[in-house]
């Protein structure tokens, strides 16, 4: 099942298909075996000849975790869909290990002749259940990874000795985590272009950093020339050093008449799906977001007591001759645009009368490093009406609200 309880995720004849609950909108994924839903309902990880491998199924989209001569199998999601446990045969012994699904960085969590199979994370994650067989007995276990030992659940007739936990090459990262808000405040406005009007459906969006860093974006250009800068992610780890991501995004000087700024392009995408088949209708033409630490009004924080603004530069407003730029969004604050601000709307001239979905993501390509991205998406259900004919401003209505899913 799908974790909103809507679709399955099943293998036939050797291929992962996606089915609603009603049986209906069948649709073929990839080739593969033992699909496992991600918690946040945005992938679905499955083996394939051997390899790991994750599909969006939204958007078709096939990532391909591994590469090597042994056959990985059973793969199992993590409760912040930041890992995968899977089994792995070099065909001398099956054993366990975990996969850092955004950096691909595998460890070993088992090293015994017994045979591993079926693992999967407990509910708060920080223990690893499996199912072992020697001969004809068959008895459960839980890991805790980086732990010496195994604990059986059960009397067991042999013993496991997991693998020690390698030390980790450098700290740990406080990582940024983007919560996306579903749209609110909808409402319909008329621009002419031309003799035809044209009806934009305008709506809030606002993003929480609700994670255990900052999200610091650093850009920089080479020329004045340039009409772009490239945006290098830095994160901090527990040590207090630093650690950066180059290649996470592109910043662009905006012109406009409420604002003239540094944009980061494509932080944020805007989408009408059909509901029916989830097809995407329109999507946003919205230039980017200048992130700053504005409003402090993310959940878990006290709106008298706001943490301290560290992101207070504007986007090097009024300077387009900026070489650099510094901008993110600090713990507990939110990167908030209001309904029809700056392109803040889609365009549903032509989207006939009928039920459909709007969404909001956050870091769309999954670009910048996060520790989750299942809650990079929310989504409103919306009814769409003409009551006075086409060429008058259409009536929406909002039927259902869907927090960190882009299917409502």
């Amino acid at each position: 099942w799908s974790p909103d309880g809507r679709r399955l995720a099943l293998e036939r004849d050797g291929r992962i298909v996606v089915v609603r609950a009603d049986g209906r909108s069948e649709r073929a994924i990839a080739p593969g075996h033992e699909p496992a839903w991600s918690p946040g309902g945005r992938r679905i990880a499955f083996s394939s000849g051997g390899d790991l491998f994750t599909a969006n199924p939204a958007r078709g989209r096939i990532v391909r975790l591994t590469r090597t001569p042994a056959a990985e199998t059973a793969p199992a999601w993590s409760p912040d869909a930041r890992l995968l446990v899977h089994a792995v045969d070099d065909g001398l012994q099956t054993d366990l290990f975990s996969l850092d699904v955004s950096s691909g960085v595998s460890t070993r969590l088992t090293n015994d002749p017994a045979v591993e199979q079926t693992p999967a994370f407990s509910a708060d994650g920080r223990r690893v259940l499996y199912s072992t067989e020697v001969g004809a007995v068959e008895t459960v276990w839980s890991l805790r990874p980086g732990a010496t030992a195994a604990a059986p659940i059960g009397l067991p007739p042999f013993s496991v000795r997991p693998a020690p936990r390698p030390a980790l090459p450098r700290p740990a990262e406080l990582l940024p985590d983007l919560e996306q808000r579903p749209p609110a405040d909808l409402s319909v406005r008329v621009e002419r272009r031309g003799s035809r009007p044209h009806f934009l459906l305008g709506f809030d969006s606002a993003t929480d950093n609700l994670g255990g860093g900052p999200m610091t974006l650093l850009a920089h250009r080479r020329s004045p020339r340039a009409s772009t800068m490239a945006v290098t992610q830095r994160v901090r780890l527990g040590s207090g050093a630093f650690r950066h991501y180059p290649q996470v995004g592109v910043l662009r000087y905006v012109y406009a008449s409420t604002h003239s700024h540094w944009h980061v392009m494509d932080f944020q995408r805007y989408e009408l799906r059909r509901l029916s088949d989830h097809r995407l209708l329109v999507s946003d033409r919205k230039s980017g977001f200048c992130l700053a630490d504005h409003w402090a009004h993310a959940p878990g924080v006290q709106p008298n007591e706001p943490p301290r603004p560290v992101f207070n530069h504007y986007c090097e407003r009024g300077n387009p001759h900026a070489m650099s730029v510094l901008q993110g969004t600090s713990v507990g604050y939110t990167d908030k645009y209001p309904s029809h601000f700056h392109g803040q709307n889609l365009d549903v001239t032509r989207i006939p009368a009928g039920n459909y979905v709007l969404v909001n993501r956050a870091n769309p390509e999954l670009l910048m490093r996060e520790l989750s991205y299942e809650n990079n998406a929310a989504s409103l259900r919306i009814r769409l009406t003409w009551p006075r004919g086409h060429r008058r401003t259409p009536s929406v209505q909002v039927l259902a609200t869907c927090p960190d899913s882009d299917r409502c």
